[in-house]
């Protein structure tokens, strides 16, 4: 097991496994591999408990003192309650992300250098990679459209904490940013950097597949959990294929842009029109998607290789290390009963 290293991008990588070993006897190579992935493991879980932790106190604590400056001062902070809104949720998500990955990153002691690759990335990978990304996104709308309808024979539904839409031109700057630049910043750096790169010593296809289930699990609902993974594995695979964060958070920007602006002009469409303006979007970006995986496939010259690394455990039971150790389990447990809170009987 090597230490934590500037991993290339995952092209031409020619890295051979060790040779296998005898089951009748303990590897220390093994055993020590698992040691350190069940500590990697702990040490995320505890980021996790300590990143909804933050979250309710932050969310307490700055709600109060912007409570306290009205009281004192007669009048909303900032000028106005929408812009305290956005401000204060601004507050809690950066502090919220930046204090549980940034005690990740100090406990796994890995350079930021490593952490958060940002080499540079050819303008039309980034091109062809944006409609590529819009089908997905379709895709994984469709599954969350049916995860819902078998939700709702429950009788329970999972319900999206939407950011709430605005009505003054401040407060439609501070949505956006809310919406479509922090997240696609925080986020990527947390996932496709601090967590995905810091597993990358025990295999990138580990890596891409934990990191994106988390990612999935964070959003904290059953429905929109799928359609999050979805896209997480894709801009997993595009971070190991170039080598840079920058794709990925270009690509979530975008997604999360249109989402507001799709919010924002749907809400005063009537609904043939609505269906109309669907149907041409879902059109548009399925068969431009198409189109640009096959020419993005093609001008790959053969699919992403995985760095292996010198692993000694199998991906089936890495994963099964990794979600039950301790401090992972609790982990697990407060997203669960997060996630649950968010049901609401239908």
């Amino acid at each position: 097991m090597q230490p934590y290293q500037n991993i290339p991008p995952a092209d031409g990588q020619q890295t051979g496994f060790p040779p296998p070993v005898s089951r009748a006897q303990p590897n220390p190579a093994y055993t020590r591999e698992k040691r350190r992935l069940r500590q990697s493991a702990n040490f995320f879980g505890i980021s996790v408990i300590l990143y909804f932790a933050v979250n309710i106190g932050a969310g307490v604590l700055l709600n109060f003192l912007l409570q306290l400056m009205y009281q004192f001062t007669g009048r909303q902070p900032f000028g106005n309650s929408e812009v305290s809104y956005y401000l204060l949720n601004m507050g809690v998500y950066l502090l919220s992300f930046t204090i549980a990955f940034g005690a990740y990153l100090l406990l796994v002691r890995m350079p930021l250098r490593v952490a958060m690759p940002f080499r540079p990335v050819r303008a039309g990978t980034v091109l062809l990679s944006i409609p590529a990304t819009f089908a997905l996104s379709i895709a994984g709308s469709i599954l969350t459209s049916l995860l819902s309808v078998l939700f709702s024979v429950t009788g329970y539904q999972p319900v999206t904490n939407d950011v709430a839409t605005p009505v003054t031109p401040a407060g439609l700057v501070l949505y956006f940013i809310l919406l479509a630049v922090l997240p696609a910043v925080v986020e990527e750096i947390a996932f496709r950097g601090i967590l995905m790169q810091s597993l990358r010593r025990f295999g990138d296809g580990f890596a891409l597949l934990v990191s994106s289930l988390l990612f999935g699990m964070f959003h904290l609902n059953m429905v929109q959990a799928p359609y999050a993974f979805l896209l997480g594995l894709w801009f997993g695979y595009l971070v190991l294929r170039t080598g840079s964060l920058r794709i990925s958070m270009i690509l979530h920007a975008c997604i999360n842009f249109s989402a507001g602006v799709m919010s924002i002009l749907m809400k005063g469409m009537g609904e043939e029109t609505l269906v109309m303006v669907n149907m041409v979007y879902i059109v548009f970006w399925i068969s431009t998607g198409v189109a640009a995986m096959l020419f993005l496939a093609l001008r790959a010259h053969g699919p992403l290789r995985l760095y292996p690394a010198q692993t000694w455990m199998r991906t089936g039971r890495k994963l099964v290390v990794f979600f039950t150790s301790v401090a992972m389990i609790f982990a697990l447990l407060a997203i669960l009963f997060f996630t649950l809170r968010n049901f609401v009987r239908v």
